[in-house]
Parts: C-alpha cells; sequence; structure tokens
C-alpha cells in the first residue's frame, strides 16, 4: 500500500496547480511535497505531472488517478465531518430494546426529552421481550436494552434505572375485592386469573412469589400484552397480575381496582442492560446519562 499521506499531496497539487501552493496548504515544505510526488510517480512508474513556468498540469495517468482519489478523499472527508457531527450530537443514531409496555411507561419521555435536544439523533427502538433483547445486544445490533433486573450473565453489566410495583387489579365484577383492608394471596388463589406466559419475567415472578408462600396459580388465562391482559380484567374475566405504575390510569379513571393483599408483594427493579467493556456511541451514552439524572431526581 502506498502512504496515503502521498495521495493528500498529490491531490492538494493537482487542485491547486502548484505543489508549492499545496505545501502552504497542508503545512508542509516545498521540497518534502515535490519529494512525495515523485515517490508518487516512482512506485506507480508513471509520469503525473508536467512541469509549467505557471506550476504543474496533470498528465493523461495523472488525470486517471486524481478522478479515483478526488473520489476516496471526499470520502474521507464526508466521513470525518460526519464523526464530527455523532460526537458534538448533530447526528448519530441510538439503538435500544425493550418490551411494549416499558417503551410505552417508561421510555417515552425520555426518549421525548432526548429528541427535544438533540433532534438530528436518529431513534431505534425494537420491541421484544428479555430473552431476544439480550441476544440482540449480544450481536451488537442495539446499544443497551431496559428490561427486569437482576440479568444472571457475566458478559453483560446491568444499572438500576428505577423500581416498580406489580400488583393484582380487577374490573367491576370483582370490585368487592379491592374493597376492605385486604385478602390473603390463599383466598384470592380461588378466583380466574389473567396472567402473562411462564417464560415471561413478570409471570416468572410471580410464580416464585406465590411458591415462596406455598401456592400455585393456574391461570384462566394467559395473554402476552399489557394491553390484553388489563382488557381482559376490565371485561371482569379475572384477576390480572400487572405493574401498578404501568395501569396507573386506568386505575384512575375506575376502570381498574386495584387488590390489597396482605402479604407484601416484593418491588421489581428496572434496569439498562449493555454489555461490558464495549463503548458506547455518544449519542447512547447521552442517553443513558439523560435517563439516570432524571431517574435521580
Amino acid at each position: 500500500m502506498i502512504n496515503l499521506e502521498l495521495y493528500r499531496i498529490f491531490y492538494f497539487a493537482a487542485q491547486a496547480g502548484s505543489i508549492s501552493k499545496a505545501a502552504q496548504q497542508l503545512h508542509i515544505t516545498q521540497p518534502s511535497a515535490s519529494l512525495a510526488i515523485k515517490q508518487l510517480e516512482e512506485s506507480m512508474s508513471t509520469v503525473l505531472f508536467k512541469r509549467t513556468t505557471r506550476g504543474v498540469s496533470l498528465t493523461n495517468e495523472g488525470e486517471t488517478l486524481f478522478a479515483y482519489v478526488e473520489q476516496a478523499y471526499e470520502l474521507l472527508m464526508s466521513g470525518e465531518s460526519k464523526m464530527s457531527d455523532v460526537a458534538s450530537l448533530n447526528g448519530g443514531e441510538v439503538r435500544i430494546a425493550s418490551y411494549t409496555s416499558v417503551i410505552r411507561n417508561v421510555l417515552l419521555p425520555y426518549v421525548k426529552s432526548f429528541h427535544q435536544q438533540y433532534p438530528t439523533i436518529k431513534i431505534n427502538i425494537l420491541d421484544h421481550s428479555t430473552a431476544p433483547c439480550l441476544k440482540l445486544l449480544k450481536e451488537g445490533k442495539i446499544d443497551f436494552c431496559v428490561v427486569r433486573l437482576p440479568i444472571h450473565d457475566e458478559t453483560l453489566q446491568s444499572t438500576k434505572l428505577l423500581s416498580i410495583q406489580d400488583r393484582f387489579v380487577v374490573g367491576e365484577k370483582y370490585k368487592h375485592l379491592a374493597d376492605g383492608p385486604g385478602v390473603s394471596l390463599r383466598e384470592l388463589a380461588h378466583y380466574p386469573h389473567i396472567l402473562f406466559p411462564p417464560h415471561m419475567p413478570s409471570r416468572k415472578a410471580l410464580d416464585h412469589f406465590l411458591a415462596s408462600h406455598g401456592l400455585v396459580i393456574q391461570p384462566a388465562f394467559e395473554i402476552g400484552t399489557l394491553q390484553l391482559l388489563t382488557g381482559f380484567a376490565e371485561a371482569g374475566l379475572g384477576v390480572a397480575y400487572v405493574i401498578r405504575e404501568f395501569v396507573q390510569r386506568e386505575i384512575s379513571e375506575g376502570a381498574l381496582f386495584e387488590v390489597k393483599v396482605k402479604e407484601e408483594i416484593p418491588p421489581i427493579d428496572l434496569g439498562i442492560v449493555q454489555v461490558k467493556q464495549l463503548p458506547l456511541s455518544v449519542a447512547a451514552e447521552q442517553f443513558i446519562e439523560l435517563m439516570l439524572k432524571v431517574g435521580e431526581k
């Protein structure tokens, strides 16, 4: 490979029509520029410039080479400009994965705030459950994901974003369960339940919680989305287990009612997960910084 600096000097000399002017623009001496042109010509066994009293002009061979060098140089300058934009947060992309309920109820305000500050940065959000999110992360297809913690993987690192709370909710038909001081888990187990499928983190957390109290619930319905889960509960089809913060609007409007249970339901941590020791883009780092700052308030 010929030293790229030789091509750079050739490019400037061709543009200026003068080796001395090219040397001035590149802040090198005229003899150094002349030597570089000579080295390039010798390496290609051809003459690239015709010397005249006014400066230099390209030979036919020089014209052919310049057509390629010009494209390459402009591409390099474009790439350098693009990287400058990314570093100054005038461009770039943030790639995130999470599940629908978290995207809508947690990430959306951060996305809105970030977009207002950095409107030229593209934000790409993928909707997946935890396992596919982690797979995309390891494949380098996303910068980070926001999922339930803990994540047991030595190649990944997690940062807590916020704590949320699972709760049992019902519609009007079972509203009596939400009245009074509270019911026991054992009593609640006798009612029909509307739950996420067994592979989902929320369901796993519930099954573990119930098992710690010697209980197992066989749900009447297993549904994979929060919207449908709450819809079934509102329709009076049973008791749903959901994240309270994600159904706050339905509770405040009286479409759902929170069931108080005597046993204490442990909180859940949502966190930012990324690959250990893998540097993030400036844009992704800034997005995470924004989320953590807001979370501190």
